[in-house]
């Protein structure tokens, strides 16, 4: 089943797009998606949009051959309640064959439509210069176009992103007629149904939680072949809006019909998206499935056209209280790996270890090592990761610096707990606290660079020394140490002073001795 547009200049009811950067697979890298909150004037978008996040291919009519699942997810909805041929997603570059007189809403999915994220926030004010983040620049480029308002049709904002904007006050800025902020498999057809009759729509809905047999399955194929595990969390932290959602696995069946639809229709990859892949299924108090999991993980692999498979989240708890289970899966992911570093072959997932402050754990997330007791978190930590290497899996880990009442003693702890993982294979993204507008702590104040410690200097410090040699080939070190010194002294130095000298020849992986001396000198 195609969308088919009736006339380029007719146009179709129902038109859902996204920006430049939301509506790529970034070469086929989840990963490197992560670049959306990277600064955007430092290489010219039109060479970014053509090498780093090229558009995905169209169908013959114009319309998007892949989209975000979040998109596919909504557009099953309203196929089912108003038709194909109502119903077109495309990219922003082709709005125009599809936008209309007959175009009555143009919804538009965004994860990072201010630049405001946990991961904006931080790389674009770490690097210092080159503007806004890219996302933020093709959001914003996106929504300025003149074909959007060119009929008069409702502007609908979604996705997990939306709340960016309502929070940094530019609806009205951007002509956004109704932000939708949650889960919109309950509550978007009502809003999608008064528009379409030309009743007025709320400027802002916060969404229901839909029941698990309310969520279609998607009808046309998603950006990295995503398909959804489960949904929710449960696990209540209080910095992330997904542990607040009521936790559910979605049946077998369902998830094959996605996969096979992706497959069918050449993605290659499939992404798992999960906020635990390790928990599908699960039993009590965060007990994993074995026999569920390695199910799930065998079925997909055997789709014919399934060459990578990529779970997207993981937690380290159910990887400590079963490691048979990781060794059941673990030569399965590495067949269908997508990942090679220095000449190793690996798979990867995203873990959180945010801290290694048990304080901090007991504060914000005393939920995320269940079944275990926040106490033991070095433990579960170190022993996680050291059972996911064991199985050819190198983690992308998350730290979160300046989390509310962090105090040096906190910091201390994380870097301890780092030293512990010194010899582990683990891609650490160090991210400065973010109070997202659907979390628990949505009033603490966000963690700015003006903000940090040098102590938080030097963990965000080691946590990239830590990258580069794992991750950089020796040879590309050393250009990265010259480079280091380079930046330093003509920029760094005076954007955010001398205590970032040591973390920064850390970075590059200057031996420590050496720093000091260089510190010394100037003194």
């Amino acid at each position: 089943m195609r969308n088919v547009v009736e006339t380029p200049s007719q146009g179709v009811p129902i038109v859902l797009t996204a920006s430049a950067t939301d509506m790529s697979d970034f070469n086929l890298s989840p990963f490197r998606a992560f670049t959306g909150g990277f600064p955007t004037n430092i290489i010219p978008r039109r060479l970014l949009r053509k090498y780093w996040y090229p558009p995905v291919p169209n169908n013959g009519d114009e319309t998007a051959k892949y989209a975000p699942y979040g998109i596919r997810k909504i557009e099953a909805l309203l196929i089912r309640e108003f038709g194909s041929k109502n119903v077109a997603v495309a990219r922003p570059d082709n709005l125009k064959e599809v936008v209309g007189p007959k175009t009555k809403i143009i919804g538009i999915s965004s994860m990072e439509p201010a630049g405001i994220g946990f991961v904006s926030r931080t790389y674009t004010s770490f690097m210092g210069f080159g503007g806004e983040p890219m996302a933020a620049a093709e959001f914003r480029d996106l929504i300025r176009k003149p074909i959007l308002r060119r009929w008069r049709a409702k502007i609908i904002l979604g996705g997990s992103g939306a709340w960016q904007i309502h929070l940094a006050k530019l609806q009205r800025k951007y002509g956004i007629d109704c932000i939708v902020m949650g889960e919109g498999e309950r509550t978007v057809l009502k809003i999608f149904r008064m528009a379409l009759n030309g009743e007025e729509i709320p400027q802002i809905v916060e969404t229901e939680s839909p029941n698990p047999e309310e969520i279609p399955c998607i009808v046309h194929p998603s950006i990295f072949g995503t398909v959804e595990i489960t949904r929710g969390c449960g696990r209540g932290c209080k910095f992330c809006s997904p542990t607040f959602r009521r936790s559910y696995s979605f049946p077998l069946e369902h998830i094959l019909k996605e996969v096979q639809l992706n497959a069918k229709n050449g993605t290659k990859m499939i992404l798992l998206a999960s906020e635990d892949i390790f928990l599908y299924r699960s039993k009590e108090k965060f007990l994993p499935n074995r026999e569920a999991l390695v199910t799930l993980i065998r079925s997909i692999a055997a789709v014919p056209g399934v060459e990578y498979i990529q779970p997207a989240h993981a937690s380290l708890a159910p990887v400590v209280y079963d490691p048979k289970m990781i060794e059941e899966i673990g030569p399965i992911l590495l067949e269908k790996a997508n990942w090679v570093t220095n000449g190793t072959r690996h798979s990867s997932v995203e873990i959180g270890i945010e801290t290694g402050s048990i304080r901090l754990m007991n504060e914000h997330m005393k939920g995320k090592m269940l079944p275990y007791k926040p106490k033991e978190w070095h433990d579960v930590v170190t022993e996680g990761i050291e059972i996911l290497n064991k199985n050819s899996i190198w983690p992308l880990a998350t730290l979160i610096i300046g989390l509310p009442g962090e105090t040096e003693k906190d910091t201390i702890a994380t870097l301890e707990l780092l030293d512990k993982l010194r010899h582990s294979k683990v891609f650490y993204v160090p991210l400065l606290f973010t109070s997202e507008e659907d979390c628990m702590l949505r009033e603490a104040r966000h963690m700015d660079l003006k903000y940090l410690t040098s102590l938080q200097w030097e963990l965000i410090a080691t946590c990239w020394e830590y990258n580069i040699e794992v991750f950089v080939s020796k040879s590309l070190q050393r250009k990265i140490r010259l480079a280091a010194m380079v930046a330093y002294a003509l920029y760094y130095r005076w954007k955010h002073g001398r205590k970032v000298l040591r973390p920064i020849m850390n970075f590059s992986g200057w031996n420590k001795d050496r720093t000091r001396q260089i510190e010394n000198l100037g003194t």
